[in-house]
């Protein structure tokens, strides 16, 4: 499967996952999260090898899934760090949205490398094995 068919189902997967997805009171689960790593990896790929079509798909769809993870987490009073982890992926996701937008792809890298670290960091808080 070529890069781009991988992108696009990768975006469609996505999107399943947020049109398909009950109201944010509802569990965000594994597979959501599952979801957001492979976006989260073919938004890297996409902005190393300068796709901004596929690019800027990735990082709008980052951007959707992180509002709705911050809202799910925000409906928890036990997990405030996990709205702050939220909220600032999907800044990153903006980010690198408006960088892509720009054909600025050295920004872009830079902000995808900080989405990376800051789901890493939330999950080394609140990821069970």
């Amino acid at each position: 499967m070529n890069l781009t068919k991988k992108t696009l189902l990768a975006c469609i997967v996505q999107f399943a996952l947020i049109a398909g997805a009950p109201c944010a009171s509802d569990d965000v689960d594994a597979d959501l999260m599952r979801g957001i790593d492979d976006t989260a990896k073919s938004l890297d790929s996409d902005v190393a090898q300068k796709d901004a079509k596929a690019a800027a798909a990735d990082a709008r769809s980052l951007v959707e899934t992180f509002a709705r993870v911050e809202s799910h987490y925000g409906q928890k009073p036990e997990t405030a760090d996990a709205v702050g982890f939220a909220h600032h992926t999907q800044e990153l996701a903006a980010q690198a949205l408006q960088a892509i937008e720009a054909n600025d792809f050295d920004a872009a890298g830079d902000s995808v490398a900080q989405l990376t670290r800051s789901c890493k960091n939330c999950h080394e808080v609140y990821k069970k094995d």
